[in-house]
């Protein structure tokens, strides 16, 4: 860590969520059991950097991301925005909390009011925020739409009018009305074709240093997640397997899991593309997780000490591995 303070921090937050009972457990009487979505969690991001998140659907990726700006709440462990926890605002904290960090969703649609036209959409939050005067909106409403490379004439229409890329610019016109600082991008390229795809990502880019906007971005695919990200943490099974600045993580992946993500990038390579498999077997169930590394049972490189929790290694300060034989790959 730096001497600058991070404008996040997490520290080893666990969101468990209650798994709804079957007809057999009542039956039974069996009581509701916890599902571990997330498990003693730790990163931080610092001012003005992209942290990249990235890992399989169900590794808790998106949970984390909801956590921090108090969506799931943490059953332990405690976040910090700027050095204050979100638990411990009043309301009109809580509310400049909001203002602060804002949510960029995978679907855009799904987080558009489909009766609301778009400028209408985004008027709304200013008005609620109070962020410009009643006079101002409409000029307001135009800079913002033009910020994400948008036409004035998008404020007249309705999200089912818009392309996907479209909706998801609009989408991010509506995060940014109340001026945050930190954005977290819940997977905002995943439901996008590839072309459009880069459009966004440079989007992105831009914004964040025009705006000086610092980002969490989560995401499956680590090609994605490299482009856009300063350091990359790689999670699997509600647990953080490795982070480290990103050309690091490419480029010299020391997590097995953390080399399967990228064996599953494409390559034009022919040679490359023909490589075996790194892993094997399916991902266990929330309901039964491997003791000691979570990645054991699918990683061709586990041995006996692998049933003990892994030790973190440093490969370099700013690099580090959950693995037994992380110095060795």
């Amino acid at each position: 860590m730096t001497a600058t303070a991070p404008s996040l921090v997490v520290e080893n937050v666990v969101v468990e969520f209650t798994k709804q009972r079957s007809l057999a457990d009542l039956f039974i009487g069996r009581q509701p059991r916890a599902v571990r979505a997330v498990d003693a969690v730790s990163f931080y991001v610092k001012p003005g950097e992209t942290l990249g998140l990235v890992g399989e659907s169900g590794s808790g990726k998106s949970t984390i991301g909801r956590a921090i700006l108090g969506l799931n709440k943490p059953r332990e462990g405690r976040i910090l925005f700027e050095g204050k926890t979100f638990a411990e605002q009043d309301v009109a904290g809580k509310a400049v909390f909001r203002r602060r960090m804002q949510m960029v969703f995978q679907d855009p649609y799904s987080s558009l009011n489909p009766r609301l036209k778009i400028g209408n959409a985004i008027a709304e939050v200013l008005r609620f925020h109070q962020i410009v005067p009643q006079e101002a909106i409409e000029r307001e409403v135009k800079r913002l739409l033009a910020l994400v490379g948008l036409p004035d004439a998008m404020a007249e229409r309705r999200p089912r009018e818009l392309s996907g890329g479209q909706r998801q610019r609009a989408g991010l016109a509506r995060a940014l009305a109340v001026r945050p600082s930190f954005l977290v991008l819940d997977e905002p390229v995943a439901a996008l074709d590839v072309s459009i795809q880069a459009q966004i990502l440079n989007l992105l880019t831009d914004l964040r240093q025009e705006l000086g906007l610092t980002m969490l971005f989560v995401a499956h695919e680590l090609g994605v997640v490299h482009h856009m990200s300063d350091r990359i943490a790689v999670m699997y099974l509600g647990q953080i397997m490795e982070t480290g600045p990103s050309d690091d993580v490419f480029r010299s992946p020391r997590h097995p899991y953390t080399r399967a993500l990228l064996n599953a990038v494409p390559k034009m390579d022919v040679v490359k593309r023909k490589r075996a498999a790194v892993t094997q077997g399916d991902i266990p169930g929330p309901m039964n997780i491997p003791s000691g590394c979570r990645f054991r049972t699918r990683c061709p490189m586990a041995q006996e000490v692998c049933k003990t929790t892994p030790p973190e290694i440093p490969i370099t300060p700013d690099h580090m591995s959950r693995c037994h034989f992380a110095a060795t790959l």
